[in-house]
């Protein structure tokens, strides 16, 4: 007899739709966030909502204002340089593992998923470029044959996901993404485990300077603006 999955906690469920609304930016940097009508939101009681709340502020997303308060936390220069720097590490590392292993059937679904970013790219379509490209690192990781790589990379994602977001309000998002996608995928397939590597590490540190200049107000200068996400 098989056993059906769990349903999600209150408290998951809490966590997930708060995620949701900062990386969508539904919450904007700086919107505080009160117990109270939370739970009257969610139609549930204060704990799970308190329980979820603490939990987003020890991963960044929050940070404490005022007395008792929470407020979302601003995307600043430390933050993104946590971020991405603890990504290289992580991407690097579950592109080397993923290499060699992939079955000829995950091969293809890995350059379908390339396909797709470049397709969202060419239509300028931004929620299917940020749905696109998380898939895509994804996969990656999920291939790398590391259960504690996976779940340690859920938290680095929904970050990615909401910095994503703000980098494309700003419009300005490269190119050279989707090749970056494409040329680190071809390593894997090939099973050059140094090659995915470098390649997946170059691609998260490009990924953070992009980021920085357009907090900066100086975004890179692609002849193509808004045409793609800094993953």
């Amino acid at each position: 007899m098989t056993a059906l999955p769990a349903p999600p906690s209150r408290v998951q469920q809490v966590y997930d739709a708060i995620v949701d609304d900062i990386c969508t930016g539904r919450l904007t940097p700086g919107t505080p966030l009160r117990q109270e009508q939370l739970a009257e939101r969610f139609a549930v009681s204060r704990q799970p909502v308190q329980q979820a709340l603490l939990l987003l502020r020890n991963q960044g997303m929050l940070r404490d204002f005022g007395r008792r308060g929470l407020e979302v936390a601003p995307v600043d220069v430390e933050f993104v340089r946590h971020l991405y720097g603890l990504r290289a590490v992580l991407d690097g590392y579950a592109a080397r593992c993923a290499a060699g292993k992939l079955s000829a059937e995950e091969s293809s679904r890995g350059f379908a998923l390339v396909a797709e970013g470049q397709a969202a790219d060419r239509e300028k379509n931004y929620a299917r470029m940020v749905a696109a490209d998380i898939d895509f690192h994804r996969f990656v990781t999920e291939h790398s044959g590391n259960p504690l790589l996976i779940e340690s990379a859920g938290v680095i994602w929904r970050n990615v996901q909401r910095v994503m977001g703000e980098l494309l309000f700003r419009g300005s998002a490269p190119k050279w993404v989707w090749e970056d996608h494409a040329a680190i995928f071809s390593a894997v397939v090939s099973g050059d485990a140094d090659r995915a590597e470098m390649l997946a590490r170059q691609h998260a540190e490009h990924g953070e300077q992009l980021i920085l200049d357009a907090l900066a107000g100086h975004p890179e200068e692609t002849g193509d603006t808004a045409t793609g996400t800094a993953s």
